[in-house]
Formats: structure tokens, sequence, C-alpha cells
């Protein structure tokens, strides 16, 4: 096997890694930042989608399905733009509504959440333990973690539904990183063409 492919398929660790901190320390859920940052690095520096086709921890963890995939054909408006739109609509809401509400809280206008939510607004009813109680977060920064661990684990569970419905990778057709680095290519490329 080439060094790369065992490199590649060991980042499927660092998805369990991540959730599995968040039991440790909520604080861990900040790393998520680095998840999202990463891919468009890569994408200016490579001029290709080299995250989405190598080094997205998420889709090293779904390829773990193929064995038990049924394979089932992808519907039809799994294909489409419109899905891909209201993902990446879904995302965008989520990039403004975290600091937004992160702001709230520092400013003493609402309590900050405690709790998993499930699409922004689902409590999962379960606390989760901390094995670690130190650092005491502000309770800005205690409300931006768990919006950062929710907004990460609700795009987890649905890539994994599909992975389980459909085939592994099928959440890779509607992630709003693929979807955004579609287009920043698409640009990136014209702009280049006309200068």
């Amino acid at each position: 096997m080439p060094a790369r492919k065992t490199f590649t398929a060991y980042l499927l660790f660092i998805t369990l890694a991540y959730f599995t901190l968040g039991f440790v320390h909520i604080g861990f859920a900040l790393l998520g930042l680095f998840c999202m940052a990463l891919p468009f690095v890569l994408l200016f520096r490579d001029r290709k989608k080299s995250w989405c086709q190598g080094y997205c921890p998420r889709a090293q963890f779904f390829d773990l399905f193929k064995k038990n995939s049924y394979t089932r054909q992808i519907p039809g408006f799994l294909l489409g733009t419109r899905v891909r739109d209201v993902v990446l609509s879904y995302f965008c809401m989520n990039i403004f509504f975290i600091p937004a509400s992160t702001m709230m809280v520092a400013a003493g206008n609402m309590l900050p959440i405690d709790h998993v939510r499930i699409l922004i607004i689902f409590e999962i009813p379960l606390s989760m333990p901390q094995l670690f109680s130190q650092p005491v977060l502000p309770p800005a920064l205690l409300h931006f973690s768990f919006r950062i661990y929710s907004m990460m684990t609700t795009s987890f569970l649905a890539g994994t539904l599909l992975a389980l419905l459909y085939r592994p990778r099928t959440w890779c057709r509607v992630c709003p990183v693929s979807t955004m680095s579609d287009r920043v290519l698409k640009n990136v490329i014209q702009i280049s063409r006309e200068t």
C-alpha cells in the first residue's frame, strides 16, 4: 500500500477523536474551526479540491460503510443543485447564527446553551459528560463551543444516515464544503483565464 494511501486510511480517526474529545471537554469543539478552514486553505494553495479528494476525515469515516452498504442508487434529488443549495444555505445560516448568538451571550442578553442541538434548535436532552471540568469556559465561549459541536454533529449524523441508506460518500454530494469549493474553483478558473 502506498504511503499516502496508508496515511489517508487513518484520517477517519480524526473524526472519531473530535467527537470523543467533546466528551472530555467541550472546549475541544473549537478544533472544528480548523476542519472548516483547512479545506479552503488547501483549495487556494492547490487550485483543486485536495480536501475532498483525499484528506477529509469524514469521507474516510464514511468509507467504513462500504462493506455494509446496500449501494442503493442515490436519488436524483440528491444529485441536483437544489438540495446542495439548501444544505449550503443551512451551513451559511449556522455561520451567521453561531457568532451572532455568541455575541448575545457575551452581552448578557441570552443564556449560553449547554446541550448539543441538532439542526440548531432540537436539543438532545442528555448532558454531555465532561471528564475534565477545567478550564472553566466563559459563558460566551461555552455557548460557541456547543454551537460548533452541534453543527458538526448534525452534519455527521446526516452523512452517516446517507451512508447507511445509499452509498458511503453520499454526503459528499451535498456537503457545503464541496459545494463552496466547486463554486470558488469555478470563479478562480474564470478569473485566471481572464487575466
